[in-house]
């Protein structure tokens, strides 16, 4: 039997995929060029075709694995939504990422080695998305926007400890919740909300 030629994006591809059945397996440190290529069934010697070494690999699996959530998140919330809206879809897609690559994901994001800095660099560029929202549906200041929408961040991981089979109803709570300090803020600091677009 004849061996099928892959194409290097399938070959890329699938160096991914062993890396994330070693980080799913044994944790991002068990991650070596020789295991990646001991998976694949090839030499060592190819994979440094598409990764320069172990760093870089782990580097885009973890930029693949965010990318596949921000596809997700273009596709599905329209960028005009309502606040309330963007974060009732935001906790749809956070959860549906739990349940289908939920391991990995944050395997690669708790990991204190080499994607720390990646995973530190991707919590404040959601904080920053978050506050830029805020900022824009409530009026809030800058820091008031910042520090809710780092509170907003931060509770993800308890979001998903919260779970007990009624996503929705826990969705429900938790839009709830962040509307309701949005809007307190909003009257503490005087702040005008922007008239609703009609419909």
């Amino acid at each position: 039997m004849t061996q099928k030629r892959l194409k290097g994006a399938e070959r890329r591809a699938l160096f991914l995929d062993a890396a994330a059945e070693i980080v799913i397996e044994q944790g991002v440190e068990a991650v070596t060029m020789e295991g990646v290529a001991l998976r694949t069934g090839v030499t060592k010697a190819l994979g440094y075709r598409y990764f320069t070494d172990r760093d870089d690999l782990l580097g885009a699996l973890f930029d693949r694995e965010n990318g596949m959530y921000v596809e997700r998140w273009n596709k599905l919330l329209p960028r005009d939504a309502p606040f309330d809206e963007w974060v009732r879809g935001a906790l749809r897609l956070w959860f549906l990422r739990a349940d289908e690559r939920g391991e990995l994901f944050m395997r690669l994001v708790s990991d204190n080695g080499r994607l720390a800095e990646k995973a530190k660099a991707l919590q404040a560029q959601n904080v920053q998305a978050w506050a830029a929202g805020v900022e824009r549906a409530y009026r809030l200041p800058k820091p008031v926007a910042l520090h809710l929408a780092w509170f907003m961040v931060a509770g993800t991981a308890g979001a998903l400890a919260a779970r007990d089979g009624d996503d929705e109803a826990l969705i429900d709570t938790i839009v709830f919740a962040i509307v309701s300090a949005a809007e307190a803020l909003q009257a503490r600091h005087g702040a005008t909300r922007p008239a609703k677009k009609a419909s």
